[in-house]
């Protein structure tokens, strides 16, 4: 299934990637409180590219950090701002901040950012498969924090995922054609 939701992602014109990304971080930052403390991931490949919402985020004063994978399957994040160094780093070589302090736990956040390959009506997701977001959102909530928001093309949503007892479902998608929310989660 990740095969299959992968290439359907990478068929996406490069134009349609950059005008959903566009509109995508529009209908995000609509929606969220003044001074969020918010989580994003930094975009690679073929993912909806967070590279509009991340300068957006950063003007409009949010507080924002990005996830830095460790090697004990772990993710924990840390503060970016226009300054930050990155390099591509940790287990997946992914890009991530050079500096390795001080690190946040997804407790921290209003707002975490969750790329995926695919997502369904009941606000169930499918990632790349390392687990690492869904060990780090784990944990229970305080007052519905941090909210857990995909950030998708709206050509992800498939009809059901299959879920184990240990994924952790969504409360809402953005994607280029707005949000799309789920039943309240624990």
């Amino acid at each position: 299934m990740r095969r299959v939701l992968r290439s359907r992602r990478s068929r996406i014109p490069r134009s349609d990637r950059r005008k959903a990304a566009r509109l995508a971080a529009r209908a995000l930052l609509k929606r969220l409180p003044p001074r969020c403390r918010i989580a994003i991931y930094l975009s690679v490949h073929s993912e909806l590219s967070t590279a509009p919402l991340r300068a957006a985020l950063l003007r409009a004063g949010h507080r924002v950090s990005v996830p830095v994978t460790l090697r004990n399957w772990q993710m924990r994040f840390l503060p970016f701002d226009a300054r930050t160094a990155l390099r591509s780093s940790g287990p997946l070589r992914l890009p991530e901040p050079v500096a390795r302090r001080p690190m946040q736990t997804a407790r921290a956040f209003d707002v975490i950012l969750v790329p995926l390959l695919g997502f369904d009506a009941a606000g169930g997701r499918i990632g790349n498969g390392g687990g690492y977001y869904d060990r780090a959102l784990a944990h229970p909530r305080v007052g519905g924090r941090p909210q857990r928001i995909g950030y998708a093309y709206a050509a992800q949503a498939v009809d059901a995922l299959p879920m184990e007892a240990f994924d952790v479902r969504l409360d809402a998608v953005v994607s280029e054609r707005g949000w799309t929310r789920f039943p309240k989660q624990p």
